[in-house]
């Protein structure tokens, strides 16, 4: 009768000391190392890519001001623009979504951390498997 309780109750009933809860705590902690430094760098992505369109803004406006004028300008800042809505057009294509910036952080996240996931040999199978088991009612894991 014990067993079949065992088995129809999970894991979160079982001992403070159970090794399943301590591997499962383990894996979230690495996963949780994992996905802080993959946030970091989606983070580090976006402030450059910030950069660099001020880096353009920047560089037009010298151009526009400074060195050539407005008749000369125009057509540059024109096709500028034009290949960055075809880039965009394209990433639509590509990826059947719209080319947003929540978008964008997501899918970047997601990369990022699948390429951390296989540099740290980390096994998200085994994570998954370990959620279900020790999962409970009130138990609301973290999803990957």
């Amino acid at each position: 009768v014990v067993d079949l309780v065992r088995k129809a109750v999970p894991l979160a009933l079982a001992p403070e000391d159970d090794p399943i809860k301590d591997e499962l705590k383990r894996l979230l902690e690495q996963k949780e190392e994992i996905d802080v430094q993959a946030h970091k760098e989606v983070r580090r992505i976006l402030w450059t890519g910030l950069g660099l369109a001020v880096g353009q803004v920047g560089l037009f406006f010298r151009l526009t001001f400074w060195e050539f004028s407005w008749d000369v300008m125009e057509p540059i800042t024109y096709f500028s623009t034009s290949i960055i809505i075809v880039i965009c057009y394209a990433y639509f294509l590509f990826t059947s979504r719209d080319p947003t910036y929540q978008d964008l952080m997501k899918r970047l996240f997601l990369s990022r951390q699948r390429k951390l996931f296989l540099n740290h040999n980390f096994d998200v199978g085994k994570l998954k498997a370990l959620q279900n088991k020790c999962k409970t009612p009130l138990d609301a894991s973290a999803s990957i």
